[in-house]
């Protein structure tokens, strides 16, 4: 059975309650005292950083207390699949407007979602008349950031809100643990030390290219180790050839934050070089020959295994317990010592073209969608799979809407099914950049009523976007990420570890802010149930109505404090290579180019019962003497512009964001990438 299938134990429960309850008394400590950390720090230069977006990225004061101010909010209990609104009446005489509380059994609403074509005015070029355009035939007006897009968040929050303070979290908390991995713990052997260590123990006699390959390493890593010439030269030629292929080694996503990311980024992907036997075989009897070593060495890789996904291609472990038995060992053709992670889309383009060339129009991101709604590609997260496997699983809903869950109370129209595709192709790019380093980069060649006293409108009473099972697979995918940190470090280790940004640690622990992610998206899929009439999948999570008020509280608290959330004012625009075609001589990427905006049209396709109204004074209001019409509601969307391109040179996030200040216009921007 799948991990993510499996309900928490009441360990688990009490745990997340105590943690919870750490949480909102660390927000309130640090809503009142000055943070020590919250001045902005410089940096040394290096001609390795090229991140210059350096700010210091710590939640303020403000933001923090009105978080902390949540605890303790308890929403009214109501029958499941009831919800009160509130709903304006005609102006008085006096000028007063009234106010109409309205209960409502959603139970039997089913809703509608659509992306109306948006008109706006605008003029031509070279003084012509003005005339009307369809936002889908000019390129919309792109902002680097959502908090840029500046949409009204208190009416109505997209999924990309929390998508994208999901993203900035990730990156945050992965850099943290690659720095953590790289220092060590009484736990967890420091990483920086293991190449180090199994160059010295490899025998007198042992093949050169295995002390070559580890030299260069060691040496990408900003360490010096002694090696004779001729390993000094082979070690040079190694680091020559990995630094002039640039899919190998240009740094990307959050590894340009700082110089010893960077390294560890240039370390480990020389460490995914392809290897023979013939280096192979004295590094796997180094590692028999020091259970010290080979331990240090099975817990690194178990790491990059569980943070992001299965390995792609063997590694040595096999080959080393089986010298340690006293058999003959197996060196498979494809093997590293630190192999790239295996990923989804990878696998299929693999099976696609892995040595066929690939044909001209082909869409990557668009064949996994197709394959999704036909079925053939199950992304359901397995035993072995990592935390990517558990990110690209929450992805799915989006793709496949109307197979979920909250299905039953919603009709996705053609327009809307299609911004929710754009969705899950720009969040699978933000998450694969996440998670670069480490995965794979495949090589692929090519009867009427009496008249009543009083009229009243209901419209949808939703506050963000109806993606419930997206949701809570994203609350899951958190949940596995902190088993695999406290099976690595240790449970107290998260107290003491810190989620990183380009200008340094955020001010509140690991730990704290993996509750606060769980919680929010916990708090999305339950305000998301409740709003179209859906009962939460059982969870033990959501057994006492305390916690499940808490998640409540904490996500309407985050989204009344979205501008203060530094986290949504990040730049997004960024490149990811997924496999190169060597038939073109060129890299398939996916790109990120920015937020823009769409408005959303919601109506009913059956409407709620409408159980009990209540009049400005309190008092019951009877059926015969109110009109009630249901009427569509209207919002906007944030959406993330993304595409899938052939470009000749990749771009780090600093190069790619110049390139869009410069060119502006999404075709601007794809043209000069080809």
């Amino acid at each position: 059975m799948s991990p993510l299938s499996q309900r928490p134990s009441a360990e688990s429960t009490a745990r997340r309650r105590a943690h919870t309850n750490t949480l909102l008394l660390a927000l309130w400590v640090i809503a009142v005292i000055q943070f020590a950390g919250c001045r902005k720090t410089a940096h040394e230069t290096s001609p390795l950083v090229v991140d210059h977006d350096a700010e210091q990225r710590v939640y303020n004061s403000d933001f923090l207390k009105s978080l902390s101010s949540s605890h303790g909010r308890v929403s009214p209990q109501l029958p499941p699949g009831w919800r009160k609104v509130t709903v304006e009446g005609e102006a008085m005489n006096e000028g007063k407007t009234p106010r109409y509380e309205i209960t409502l059994d959603l139970s039997p609403q089913v809703l509608s979602l659509s992306v109306p074509e948006e008109l706006e005015m605008g003029g031509s070029e070279e003084g012509a008349s003005s005339s009307w355009f369809g936002r889908g035939h000019v390129d919309a007006h792109m902002f680097p950031s959502f908090a840029e897009a500046d949409l009204n968040v208190s009416e109505f929050a997209p999924a990309a809100a929390l998508a994208l303070k999901a993203k900035q979290f990730d990156d945050g908390l992965y850099a943290g643990v690659e720095m953590a991995a790289e220092a060590g713990s009484d736990r967890f052997p420091a990483r920086k030390d293991f190449v180090l260590k199994l160059l010295a123990a490899l025998a007198g006699d042992s093949s050169e290219k295995a002390a070559a390959l580890l030299t260069a390493a060691a040496r990408l890593a900003g360490q010096q180790p002694p090696v004779s010439a001729a390993v000094t030269q082979q070690a040079n030629n190694l680091q020559q050839e990995f630094l002039a292929n640039e899919v190998r080694s240009k740094v990307l996503g959050f590894y340009t934050w700082n110089e010893d990311l960077a390294r560890i980024f240039w370390r480990d992907r020389m460490l995914q070089t392809p290897i023979d036997e013939q280096a192979a075989r004295p590094l796997a009897v180094a590692l028999a020959q020091n259970k010290d070593l080979l331990a240090n060495y099975t817990s690194i890789l178990t790491l990059a295994e569980k943070l992001t996904n299965p390995l792609a291609w063997d590694d040595l472990r096999q080959p080393a317990a089986a010298l340690q038995d006293g058999h003959t060992p197996h060196f498979p053709r494809s093997m590293s010592l630190f192999p790239p992670s295996q990923a989804h889309e990878t696998n299929l383009i693999k099976e696609l073209y892995g040595d066929t060339p690939i044909p001209a129009g082909f869409n990557l991101a668009d064949e996994m969608v197709k394959r999704l709604r036909a079925g053939s590609l199950d992304l359901k997260p397995k035993p072995n799979s990592g935390w990517y496997d558990y990110q690209t699983y929450a992805l799915e809903p989006l793709a496949i809407p109307e197979r979920m869950p909250e299905a039953a109370h919603l009709k996705f129209d053609e327009s809307y099914r299609k911004e929710l595709v754009g969705l899950l192709k720009a969040l699978l790019a933000l998450t694969r950049e996440t998670h670069i380093k480490q995965l794979e980069i495949p090589v692929a060649a090519q009867a009427p009523l009496m008249p009543p006293s009083v009229h009243l409108y209901i419209s949808p009473d939703l506050s963000l976007e109806p993606l419930a099972t997206y949701y809570l697979r994203r609350a899951r995918s958190y949940r596995f990420v902190r088993q695999v940190l406290q099976q690595a470090f240790g449970a107290e280790a998260l107290a003491k570890m810190q989620r990183l940004t380009a200008g340094g640690p955020m001010n509140l622990s690991l730990g704290a802010e993996l509750d606060l992610m769980e919680a929010l998206f916990l708090g999305a899929y339950l305000r998301s149930c409740e709003e179209i009439g859906m009962t939460p999948e059982p969870d033990s999570d959501f057994a006492k109505p305390q916690d499940a008020d808490t998640d409540r509280a904490l996500l309407g608290a985050w989204l009344g404090s979205i501008p203060k959330d530094p986290d949504l004012g990040k730049d997004i625009r960024m490149m990811v290579p997924i496999f190169v075609d060597e038939g073109r001589g060129m890299t398939k990427v996916w790109v990120v180019l920015g937020i823009a905006t769409k408005p959303l049209s919601i109506d009913y396709v059956s409407h709620p019962t409408l159980k009990e109204i209540k009049g400005p004074d309190g008092k019951l209001i009877k059926p015969q003497n109110a009109e009630v019409d249901f009427v569509p509601g209207h919002g906007r969307i944030a959406y993330i512009v993304s595409a899938e391109v052939y470009v000749k040179h990749l771009l780090n996030r600093t190069e790619f964001r110049q390139l869009c200040d410069q060119k502006k216009t999404y075709k601007a921007i794809l043209s000069s990438l080809n």
